[in-house]
């Protein structure tokens, strides 16, 4: 995992400031062809690169959407994961369902998506996504293998804990890949003492 920090501090959610304490970890994706991750995060830090419409503004109705954490690309074209986020901040990034919103207590990150054709951009942010859970569930106690720890967006509609969207499973079976395999990989890399 190459993880980096660059907090999106002029977005409204990080100037909330409002604290939880993390029960989980939300898998999301862009839903957007542009795998850059200075589309979102910014200003570059020389690593990043820029891009034109990141989340850190303070345009006059500031943003209403914030996750924990970026994974993309560099500017130098390898992946790696930006914390935008501290972890225990409560995030919007999951909306809401008729049970509430795994905003209050799960960290969700968004994976930068290509055109959903290209193999091997998709292995290293699915390695990079693993890893990052990994490491987060280690962080905080979390057993990845335990209902509603790690979950995708689409599980989270389907929870009643977010709102109606596809990701990350439009994409993930592209690539012979399911959230069941994904947090036994997740699981493995704990396991395995890698992270």
């Amino acid at each position: 995992m190459d993880l980096h920090q660059l907090y999106l501090t002029k977005n409204l959610c990080y100037i909330a400031k409002k604290t939880m304490v993390p029960a989980g970890v939300m898998v999301h994706s862009t839903g957007a062809n542009n795998p850059r991750l200075g589309r979102y995060v910014g200003p570059d830090d020389g690593v990043l690169g820029s891009g034109p419409n990141h989340w850190n503004t303070a345009k006059p109705n500031g943003q209403e959407v914030c996750v924990h954490a970026f994974i993309g690309k560099l500017k130098n074209g390898s992946v790696a994961t930006y914390q935008t986020l501290p972890w225990n901040y409560v995030g919007w990034h999951a909306g809401k369902g008729p049970k509430g919103s795994a905003n209050r207590d799960h960290i969700g990150f968004e994976i930068c998506e290509d055109d959903l054709a290209d193999g091997a951009y998709f292995a290293a942010v699915y390695r990079e996504a693993v890893e990052l859970t990994a490491y987060l569930c280690r962080t905080f106690g979390l057993d990845p293998l335990a209902k509603g720890v790690v979950i995708c967006h689409a599980e989270g509609a389907r929870a009643g804990i977010a709102s109606n969207h596809a990701d990350v499973l439009h994409w993930f079976p592209k690539f012979g890949k399911s959230m069941d395999d994904f947090r036994r990989e997740v699981r493995q890399t704990m396991d395995g003492g890698g992270i």
